[in-house]
């Protein structure tokens, strides 16, 4: 498959037209957004998303909850390995994803007040 590659919430254009992505590319890029979507943001689907909010409370259902979107993204094997740590209103996500295309290392902060 392909995508329109985004990169910090910007859709980059070359010779006037949308970049492209695929293969771990266009997997890393869909998780990121994937862990990026609060619980109720999505408007046409409030069940989508992370309750980073409650998930705080108790870290092991929030935990559950990455994993679940992670694996939730198509073209995703498994998880070789997860790390999660909070500090200050920040979640840091580490882990590495077998995926149809290969390895992807991944490292995601979510911030803000939740």
């Amino acid at each position: 498959m392909t995508d329109i590659y985004m990169k910090n919430t910007n859709l980059p254009m070359e010779n006037g037209d949308f970049m492209l992505t695929n293969g771990t590319e266009e997997v890393k890029q869909h998780i990121t957004v994937s862990l990026n979507t609060f619980l109720n943001d999505w408007l046409l689907d409030s069940t989508k998303g992370i309750d980073y909010a409650n998930g705080l409370r108790h870290t092991e259902f929030l935990e559950h909850d990455v994993k679940n979107q992670i694996q939730g993204v198509n073209g995703v094997r498994e998880i070789k390995s997860f790390k999660m740590t909070f500090e200050n209103q920040v979640i840091k996500i580490t882990a590495e994803i077998a995926t149809e295309y290969g390895i992807i290392n991944l490292q995601n902060t979510i911030k803000g007040d939740m």
